[in-house]
């Protein structure tokens, strides 16, 4: 078997990236993989994930990576949903109430915490601009979040993702009543959905 044939293979279907796991997964050595990550200068960016030379860095794939607990969430989430045109300067990101990010406050990332009944409510899967996929919470999520913060936003992100949501012809109406129930916001939710439907 030509490892170094599969490790290329590897980075090209993972925009770049490498994990070791991965590759024991498909019968390369530990020290094979260090060996190619040493011959292509390869960056660690996390425990047993690396990055070509080459590759475009995805900041969220690789905070997902060393934080596999996290959820993206509010402005950062409506940026991925195309709900927001305004990239936030810092990830925006909710974790379970008592998980200790303390580590991602001091980077820089802004950190919200959720109640663990909450915490998965609306988790999907999403890609990011450079392909890779991470954890987010979906459209309906976004829009109780942003409308339970509403005093704490700007309030041009604010109206742009309710003129956005409520314009999207994949908008789930139910699904965002039955979220906004679970978070006991159904009375301002249904404000702004008779306004603006």
């Amino acid at each position: 078997m030509d490892y170094n044939y599969l490790l290329k293979k590897m980075i090209e279907e993972n925009n770049g990236y490498i994990r070791l796991i991965d590759a024991q997964n498909n019968g390369i050595s530990k020290y094979q993989v260090m060996e190619f990550v040493r011959q292509n200068k390869m960056e660690k960016v996390a425990s047993g994930v690396y990055i070509a030379v080459d590759a475009w860095e995805d900041r969220l794939y690789e905070l997902q990576l060393r934080n596999r607990k996290i959820i993206f969430s509010h402005e950062t989430a409506l940026y991925i949903h195309n709900l927001s045109d305004r990239e936030p300067f810092a990830p925006v990101i909710s974790v379970m109430r008592g998980y200790n990010a303390s580590h991602l406050k001091q980077t820089g990332v802004i950190v919200h915490t959720v109640k663990p009944e909450l915490f998965e409510l609306g988790l999907i899967d999403a890609e990011t601009f450079a392909g890779n996929i991470i954890r987010v919470y979906d459209k309906e999520r976004c829009i109780c979040d942003v409308i339970k913060r509403k005093r704490r936003m700007d309030i041009q992100i604010f109206q742009t993702a309710l003129t956005s949501y409520f314009a999207d012809k994949e908008k789930d109406i139910n699904k965002l009543m039955d979220y906004a129930k679970k978070m006991k916001i159904e009375d301002w939710v249904r404000q702004y959905t008779e306004v603006l439907l």
